[in-house]
This record gives structure tokens, C-alpha cells and sequence, in this order.
């Protein structure tokens, strides 16, 4: 979801810079480049060959152009575009995937066209009945698909469809030229008026061809014979991984060799669209400070923290929400964008130094400082210089010091404001949002193992403690589970490391809403029997002690590795498990606890290990483990010594000790 609608107001001012409002076409204009594209009626299938003919799917044709037309009667420019794919599906599995076909359509825009139909692998062609077409939206409920299923596909059957649909004025966008699916014959068009110029940009691909003008269109072209798939692979953001094209309107030849939405341009826009608020506006800011009650007194981190805590526990987010501040503190529903508009006017009037940034989620495209696309200004973040601190104003789940882990380890456009007498300005730059370290995202356990006297069972006390990223995922959500399901949720999280546990005893600490992992982690500790743990084989016993960690990630793969390594946090482990013998035991393979693998470029401070060890006092064995991850990209040629530290862990996890009498 983007963020405070920045998409919707940098869409407006492209409008206001260029244009007059768009008015949206009924039909499709016959001036259009493509208007009279279409789809040959009658013909067989697209020749494959045979080593595709062996894959589950392929695109054997991938068409998209993307017009800007200006209207010289209604004086106005539009988006158009027309997209064409032809899919040959040889497994039943992609019969599955493919014959539901998702076109979405943004609000303010139109379907104009469209035509599905499948070709068997007699020939024979079935044309999609129009009534079957539905509507639906997402989640949100901010975005609308028309979907449509295609009916009788079988083995070697191609899916074809054709659609043109209009689209709200938005001067930047973004295509993604690949997928998990291999594709053939892929074109990718970016057609307007010869006095207007695109910056198109291909990442992980070839560049596009040079614009040229034919019949007073400007057209970037870029045609692939084939693209490669990109198919999952684990530590990596495949998405942001995958061949795209970014586009912008740089130029205007009636402005001149001048570039157009610079960042410069979006700081200015952005500046005063946050930070200038009206009459009404101010007294309602005002009127709410006092109920916030903020000690003048204060440092600016307790100011800072007191007003994020005050709104993000007493405002819903609404994506829908009036975009008038006065609104949103009256009904305290507020979008992204009011919950940032109303912390630059909290910060200020609390004196509170700060900068407002904007960047992108790097799990989709990294954030390109020398492509000033404003496709990367998705989400809002403020830095406080005075403590090097970072806040999410639209995300009530997060707290002082935390944001997001896919806006981190990015870079963002910073906005500074300055004064020059009275007036008010702003001077952007882009720079680095670092993360947090690996020390900050722990995810501690101890454990400690007592056997029965019979062996047939063990009592473990377990004490999990999750901070920073490791407790995100359930502290922020955990006092809005219904009670009575509470107990079950954490029990599951327990059983992840005691597959068969029987509760004795459960509690969790700092389960309170609006706490920061940083400060207050999240605790569950819990008293449970188990009987798996320990297996009996003739006079010895195997002790599942591996188990204990809890399920790992593994890292077996044999095809070769696409891409570098990419984590989404850094993060650490610290372990501990104790356990003491049954008089008379001893343990056969104690060695089979020893490990130390590494990885990065120093040897002594390795940004990637994993070390277990043990100590035994008479009895007593104490087992110490600590994995760490204290770097998020990690380059694919050195990928075996990341891999070596990911698998030491899921080997760990398969250690069994063997429990004999002592002789």
C-alpha cells in the first residue's frame, strides 16, 4: 500500500504542472498507435520448442505499449495501455495458475477492451464469454481487478488474452519485464506526443532502444527474443531481482532543456504539501497537544515518543479516511498521509528537530539515487538527527526506533526545512537508511531439560525473548487476539520447539500494545513435558537435543544461485540449553555439539557465524549456541560460505546425543 497517498498527490501536480484535469475517454481513441491492434482471428498454435515444450508454462508472447495521448479538442493527456499474452500451458499445475486471469483496473480508470480465448492442441479455439468477466477488489479495497476464469484448458492448450484499459495521469511508472515463468518475443512500448520525453531505465536487462518520432510520437521500444525466468530462491528479493523498466517525463519541449520532477521538484512539493496547513488546521493541532501533554521539560526523544504513542494508540488508520487534518483529528480516522501531515505539525510545535524522508520497499526496487523516478517515494519516515532515531508516522504497528526492515539498508529522500527570514523552504537529499544491528534483532532461548526417572519423558522450562525485527511479527498484534485464543497462539509458538509438548505452565511478558521490541521484548516462557525428545534403543537412549532449536532453514539447493544474497533483517541468535544426566549416564558423541562456521572478509569479525560448543560440570551439560547475521546483502559468487553458516544451523538441529551407561 502506498504511503500517504503520495502517489495521488505527485500525480496531481504533474497534472497541474502540465496539463488541465483528465477527463477519462469513453472509448478507445482511433488515433491511438494501437488502437487497431489486435489478435490474429483464426490460427494454430505459436511454434515451441521442444525443450520448452518440457516446461510447465511458457510466455510465448508478452506485449504491453503504454500511450500517453494529449487531446487537442479537450486539451488534456491520457493513459493508455494495451497488453497482449499468450501462454502455453503443458502441466496441470499451470492449467491451476493460469486460468484465472487478474486485470487490474485503478480507480478513476476504465477497461475499454478486452478478449480472452484458449487454443487446444487440436486447434480448436474458445472465446471467453464477456458475462463471465466479474469485478473484485483487494484487501484494502483501494485497488479493483476484473477477473475472469478460462474454462476447458488442457495439456498444450494456449491462454491468450487482449485488453486496453485508461488509467489516471501518473507521469512515472513501473513494469516488470520478468517473472518465474520464462517468456518469449517480449515488447515493452512507451509512446507520447513528440514534445514530451521519457527517461526509461531497464534494471538487471539491456537497455531500451532510443526514442524515436514517428508521425509526431515519441516511442521507446525495447523487444527481448526470450527472458529467463526468475524463479524463488531463499534469502533473496526475487522482485526487486527481476528484469523492470522505470519511466519518467524528464523533458517538456515547451519548457526547454529545463528536467522536470527532480527531486529537488518533489522536496519543494512534498514540503509544502505536508507542512502547510490551514487555519482550522493549526487550532485543531493545537487543541490536541494539550491532551497529548507533553511535559515541556522533556528531552526531544520522550516528546517524540510521547506523541507517536498518544496518536498511534488513539487514531485508526484508514486508507479511505478524509485527507483534511481538522477531519481526522475529529473522527481520529486518519490516511498515511494525515498520520504524517499531523506528526511534522506535532514535531514542530514541540520543538522537536527533525527531517522527513520518503523512500521505497526495497523487497520491490531498490531506491536509485541517479533515476530521480518519484515512483520511489512510497513511504514516510522521520529521522531525528539528535538521536540518529527513525519513526513510521502511517505505520501504528511500529514504534520510535523501528520502521520497516524493506525501507532499511535503502537510501531515501531526505527534506530539510529552512528558513530564509519568514519563509519557510526545503533542500532534499538522498542518503543512506541504515538497519538495525543483529544485536538489536535477537531471538534468545533457554532451555533447560530435566529427565524423568524413568527416561520415558523430560520436563523443559523454556524462555523465548524476541526483540527488534524477531518480535515484530507478534508483539505489536498480540493484545488484539481474542483472550481465549491467546494461550493457543503462544502454545504453537512453543511447540515449534517441543513438537509434543504437554502445557504445565505458560506466560508471556510485554504483550501490551504500543511497547517497542527495542526497549521491552517480547517474553514467553513456559513449563511443558515431553515425550519425543527421547527415544530408547537396547540399553541406550537418544536425546533429541537438536530439536530444541526448533525448525531451520536449509540451504541444499543445486542449481546454480541467480542472485545475491538478500536478508530481510539482521538478526541473532543466543541458545542455551541444560540438561543433567541420569546418574550412571554418560554421553557417547559429545562432540557432535562442537561446531564453528564463518563468513566475511576478516576472520576475527566475521559477519556471518554460527558456533555451538558445551561445558559439563560432573552431571551437568551446558550447551551455548549463537548464530549471527549482522549483514543484509552478501555477493551470490561467495554464496557457499553464507550457505555453510545457514546449514551449520539446520545440522545443529539434527544432532541426537546417544545416552549410554557409564562402564
Amino acid at each position: 500500500m502506498k504511503s500517504i497517498s503520495v502517489a495521488r498527490h505527485l500525480a496531481a501536480l504533474a497534472i497541474c504542472l502540465l496539463l488541465a484535469p483528465v477527463v477519462l475517454a469513453q472509448n478507445t481513441p482511433a488515433n491511438l498507435r494501437h488502437a487497431a491492434y489486435s489478435w490474429q482471428a483464426k490460427r494454430a498454435r505459436l511454434p515451441i520448442s521442444a525443450a520448452d515444450a518440457q516446461l510447465p508454462a511458457v510466455v510465448v508472447r508478452d506485449f504491453t505499449a503504454h500511450e500517453y495521448l494529449f487531446d487537442e479538442g479537450e486539451k488534456n493527456l491520457q493513459v493508455y495501455s494495451t497488453e497482449h499474452r499468450i501462454v502455453r500451458v503443458n502441466s496441470a499445475d499451470a492449467i491451476e495458475r493460469f486460468n484465472k486471469i487478474y486485470i487490474p483496473v485503478q480507480d478513476g480508470g476504465q477497461l475499454l477492451s478486452i478478449k480472452a480465448r484458449t487454443i487446444s492442441p487440436r486447434g480448436e479455439i474458445v472465446e471467453v464469454n464477456q458475462s463471465n468477466i466479474k469485478e473484485l477488489k483487494d484487501d484494502d479495497g483501494d485497488r479493483r481487478y476484473k477477473i475472469f476464469a478460462v474454462e476447458g484448458v488442457e495439456k498444450g492448450s494456449e491462454i491468450e488474452y487482449l485488453y486496453t484499459r485508461s488509467r489516471p495521469l501518473r507521469l512515472y511508472g513501473r513494469d516488470y519485464l520478468q517473472s518465474e515463468t520464462p517468456a518469449r518475443d517480449v515488447t515493452f512500448e512507451l509512446i507520447s506526443p513528440e514534445a514530451l520525453r521519457f527517461d526509461v531505465r531497464i534494471y538487471h536487462g539491456p537497455k531500451a532502444d532510443r526514442d524515436t518520432v514517428v508521425q509526431g510520437k515519441r516511442i521507446t521500444r525495447l523487444h527481448l527474443a526470450q527472458v529467463a525466468p526468475a524463479r524463488e530462491e531463499a534469502f533473496a528479493n526475487v522482485t526487486a531481482e527481476q528484469m523492470r523498466v522505470e519511466y519518467k517525463l524528464a523533458y517538456n519541449q515547451a519548457r526547454g532543456n529545463t528536467r522536470l520532477f527532480t527531486w529537488t521538484d518533489a522536496s519543494q512539493y512534498l514540503h509544502q504539501n505536508i507542512y502547510t496547513l490551514s487555519k482550522d488546521e493549526n487550532k485543531a493541532v493545537d487543541k490536541l497537544l494539550k491532551q497529548i501533554n507533553v511535559s515541556a521539560g522533556a528531552t526531544p526523544e520522550a516528546k517524540v515518543q510521547a506523541a507517536e504513542h498518544y496518536v498511534k494508540s488513539n487514531f485508526n488508520l484508514d486508507p479511505g479516511a478524509d485527507t483534511n487534518l481538522t477531519q481526522a483529528i475529529s473522527t481520529r480516522n486518519a490516511s498515511e498521509s494525515v498520520f504524517t501531515k499531523l506528526f511534522a505539525a506535532l514535531f514542530n510545535r514541540l520543538g522537536v528537530e527533525h527531517e522527513l524522508g520518503f523512500t521505497t520497499g526495497r523487497d520491490q526496487a531498490v531506491f536509485d539515487e541517479t533515476f530521480d523516478t518519484w515512483n520511489y517515494l512510497d513511504n514516510a519516515v522521520f529521522y531525528f538527527p539528535a538521536t540518529k532515531q527513525w519513526l513510521a508516522p502511517g505505520r501504528p504497528d511500529y514504534r520510535y526506533g523501528m520502521i520497516p526492515a524493506e525501507w532499511t539498508a535503502n537510501q531515501g529522500l531526505f527534506i530539510r526545512t529552512v528558513k530564509l527570514g519568514s519563509t519557510e523552504s526545503a533542500v532534499g537529499k538522498v542518503r543512506p537508511i541504515p538497519t538495525l544491528t543483529a544485536a538489536q534483532s535477537s531471538n534468545d532461548l533457554d532451555v533447560k531439560v530435566q529427565f524423568a526417572p524413568a527416561l520415558d519423558k523430560t520436563t523443559i522450562d523454556i524462555r523465548q525473548v524476541f526483540g527488534g525485527y524477531n518480535a515484530q511479527a507478534i508483539q505489536p498484534y498480540y493484545s488484539f487476539i481474542p483472550e481465549d485464543k491467546r494461550t493457543e497462539a503462544m502454545q504453537e509458538l512453543v511447540k515449534a520447539n517441543v513438537k509434543d509438548a504437554t502445557f504445565k505452565a505458560l506466560k508471556v511478558t510485554n504483550g501490551e500494545a504500543g511497547l517497542s521490541p527495542l526497549t521491552k521484548p517480547f517474553i514467553v516462557d513456559a513449563t511443558v513435558e515431553s515425550g519425543a525428545l527421547l527415544d530408547r534403543a537396547g540399553p541406550r537412549y537418544l536425546f533429541h537435543i537438536g530439536e530444541l532449536i526448533g525448525p531451520q532453514s536449509e540451504l541444499y539447493q543445486t542449481e546454480e544461485r541467480q542472485f545475491d544474497v538478500e536478508n530481510e533483517f539482521n538478526r541473532s541468535y543466543h541458545r542455551v540449553i541444560s540438561f543433567e544426566l541420569p546418574a550412571g549416564y554418560q554421553v557417547r558423541n559429545l562432540q557432535d555439539l562442537t561446531a564453528n562456521v564463518q563468513a566475511g572478509p576478516d576472520a576475527k569479525a566475521p559477519v556471518y557465524y554460527f558456533r555451538s560448543g558445551y561445558q559439563q560440570q560432573g552431571q551437568k551439560i551446558t550447551v551455548t549456541i549463537d548464530e549471527v547475521y549482522d549483514q543484509i546483502r552478501w555477493p551470490k559468487k561467495d554464496f557457499e560460505a553464507y550457505r555453510s553458516v545457514i546449514n551449520a544451523a539446520a545440522n545443529f538441529n539434527k544432532v541426537v546425543l546417544v545416552l549410554e551407561k557409564k562402564s
